[in-house]
């Protein structure tokens, strides 16, 4: 029996982060929650996923795309896919807003809410399960 793969959820919403807790449990993963960038950074040297789901905007705007940095230039995450999560509707009343000049690299964008099924859609054939 194959060990479960391991997904890194990231975001400020407690809320969100228990429901999507547990849509990736009946999918079969291992899930670990970090309800910041740091923290999320951190978890990720230590647990090793497989996979991370961030959330683009916590604190801040940018904080979503500076833990996909981080991520990126560390030895933990540089090769696993990423999954950034937006509320934003990038077309409506946020269309000012620019992402940093240097865009850090991300698998899929993925618009919140998300349905259960998309997501471990998504999640599947990102981990080519």
């Amino acid at each position: 029996m194959d060990a479960k793969k391991k997904i890194l959820l990231i975001d400020d919403d407690k809320d969100f982060l228990m429901a999507t807790k547990l849509i990736l449990e009946k999918g079969g993963y291992e899930v670990f929650l970090a309800e910041d960038g740091k923290s999320g950074v951190e978890m990720a040297k230590s647990v090793n996923p497989n996979l991370a789901i961030i959330d683009m905007m916590m604190e801040t705007w940018s904080e979503g795309f500076n833990v996909v940095s981080k991520l990126r230039t560390s030895d933990c995450g540089k090769q696993i896919p990423l999954i950034m999560l937006s509320a934003v509707d990038l077309q409506g009343p946020y269309q000012s807003f620019e992402p940093p000049e240097e865009l850090p690299t991300v698998d899929m964008v993925l618009h919140k809410p998300i349905k259960a099924d998309d997501l471990l859609k998504h999640v599947g054939l990102l981990l080519g399960v």
